[in-house]
């Protein structure tokens, strides 16, 4: 059986089948080879010898020269070469090797790279990330944070660099008989730089001169006023007077926008945030690119009206932790980079606040309590309107019950009889809950800034709480939360449908799964300021237990 298949498979029409095979596959190769002569040609010319000597080594070193540097662009091989002035800014001219000076404090670290004066390994030390890592800002393969290059050429300045003090750093480059001077200034108080940069003998041609913010796309970024998420990156953009927040993070769509009169232009995710300010005469542009998946890149412009030539350009940068306080002492504008929502008025002085209470008390946990109680007692006013309210509503409980009753097969006498009733016994329907909108502003905005705040950040409690601005480990709170919630609603007079009773019956559980992802800080301001109005109700509803015993009584 075996010496017989082996016999059919070796047969003569097997091996002309084979031998033809081979025939086409070479001949194919050597009419390719003919037909596209360059191609063949290209491929034979960038394969270098690692090792070697004589010939060899020589034509190694040769075709090395030839290749194009990491981060520009080969040319074509099959296109005409276009011939360049000494002065076009869009010129390829050899590369040099990248340098980096390095500087460091108690706040910072980071290199300055000879490739455009980016910032490279820019490292947060006063914070680390949720695997207790560095925080690095600016991660991108190709560029640095805040790298300077000139607008419409892909080729990397390259800057001649030296460190003038622990604090300042001065390069200049040339592209054909241009020069670019930048002047980098280190502010460690503040962890800022300032800029300045001058183009002397620019061509006819210039285009402008460019800042690039490059940061890696964070998975996992949606998020939602109701459901935050830390990883979630947006752009912050001040143009014309306007504030812009553009949504970074989505994974279905790519993002592009174009900006013009720029005056700031951030780079921020949830607590941190990389930021650029302009101080030139001239307004720069700006271009948000942000992948569906890839790198995320905002690149700011300088076009001058006109070319002169020496030109000035100016501007500030700042890298590291969105602190309200620290971002203000860079420059006003960089405020705007905290997004405290609709009421972010509010939400600042209740930041001083927390802070000065911080300041007695030493925990921020026991920080959010006080200032939750403040703003219980602040908004007392329209809670007690809101008892009153619910006092007369307990009164009329009986009557109520009666039209219900009566009119249970006719929902629109039932109504309307209702609203008789309510009329006349001078009682409003919205008395409770007028009072409770009146102050939503500062909840929202209390809601805000406990969600935003870089103060909360890995900051500890108690026992198991050990970072506020993360989702409780155990869920003890969003539980007391949850029980809390229930008996709120049990001992709140309604005037609502049984139906539509019983479907309000689940919010407290709604309300405990919501909780469940939401940053402990959060969800500790929640469960206390729940606990406080429970309190408030009880002993301002006191009074009001004969009335329970009428009620009862007329039943």
């Amino acid at each position: 059986m075996s010496s017989q298949n082996e016999k059919s498979f070796f047969d003569s029409k097997t091996i002309i089948a084979v031998v033809l095979v081979g025939v086409l596959f070479f001949g194919w190769q050597k009419y390719l080879e003919h037909k596209y002569p360059d191609f063949y040609k290209k491929k034979e010319t960038v394969t270098a010898p690692v090792e070697g000597s004589g010939e060899g080594s020589a034509a190694g070193s040769a075709n090395a020269a030839a290749a194009p540097a990491a981060g520009t662009t080969a040319p074509n091989p099959q296109a005409p070469l276009k011939a360049t002035s000494p002065t076009d800014s869009s010129a390829v001219v050899p590369t040099q090797t990248e340098s980096k000076v390095s500087f460091e404090n108690d706040r910072l670290a980071f290199d300055v790279s000879s490739k455009g004066m980016g910032l490279r390994n820019l490292t947060v030390r006063s914070y680390t990330d949720r695997e207790k890592k560095p925080v690095v800002m600016g991660v991108s393969d190709t560029s640095g944070l805040f790298e300077v290059g000139l607008a419409g050429r892909e080729q990397k300045l390259d800057f001649n660099i030296q460190k003038i003090s622990e604090t300042s750093l001065k390069g200049t480059a040339s592209v054909g008989a241009m020069t670019i001077e930048n002047e980098l200034n280190f502010h460690p108080e503040t962890s800022s730089w300032s800029s300045l940069v001058r183009v002397l003998n620019a061509p006819a041609d210039f285009k402008g001169l460019t800042v690039l913010l490059p940061e890696k796309k964070h998975p996992g970024g949606k998020s939602s006023f109701l459901m935050p998420s830390t990883e979630h990156q947006e752009f912050v953009v001040k143009h014309q007077g306007t504030i812009d927040h553009v949504n970074a993070s989505s994974e279905s769509e790519d993002v592009k926008k174009d900006f013009q009169q720029v005056g700031l232009v951030a780079m921020s995710s949830h607590y941190f945030t990389s930021a650029f300010v302009d101080q030139s005469d001239t307004t720069p542009e700006a271009q948000l690119i942000a992948p569906a998946k890839g790198e995320l890149t905002a690149l700011v412009t300088y076009k001058p009206a006109q070319i002169k030539d020496q030109m000035t350009f100016q501007w500030k940068t700042y890298s590291g932790p969105k602190s309200l306080t620290d971002l203000q002492k860079v420059d006003p504008v960089l405020g705007d980079v905290v997004n405290f929502g609709f009421f972010a008025s509010i939400g600042k002085i209740l930041l001083i606040v927390l802070k000065w209470f911080y300041g007695f008390v030493g925990n921020w946990g026991f920080s959010i309590i006080l200032l939750t109680l403040l703003v219980r007692v602040l908004v007392l006013p329209f809670n007690i309107t809101s008892y009153k309210s619910m006092k007369k509503m307990q009164k009329i409980q009986p009557m109520l019950q009666s039209i219900r009753e009566r009119y249970k097969s006719d929902p629109t006498a039932m109504n309307r009889e209702t609203m008789a009733l309510m009329r006349d016994q001078k009682v409003n329907p919205l008395g409770g809950c007028l009072p409770m909108l009146l102050q939503m502003p500062v909840f929202f905005a209390l809601y805000q800034v406990l969600g935003q705040s870089i103060e909360l950040y890995q900051a500890p409690f108690i026992l198991w709480i050990h970072d506020l601005s993360v989702k409780d480990p155990f869920f003890v709170l969003p539980v007391l939360m949850g029980a809390t919630m229930f008996i709120q609603q049990k001992i709140t007079p309604t005037t609502m449908d049984p139906a539509q009773a019983k479907i309000l019956q689940w919010m407290p559980l709604i309300f405990s799964v919501f909780t469940l992802s939401l940053p402990a800080g959060l969800t500790l301001y929640i469960f206390v300021s729940t606990l406080f109005g429970v309190i408030q109700q009880q002993i301002f509803m006191r009074d009001s237990k004969p009335a329970q015993s009428a009620v009862a009584m007329a039943k």
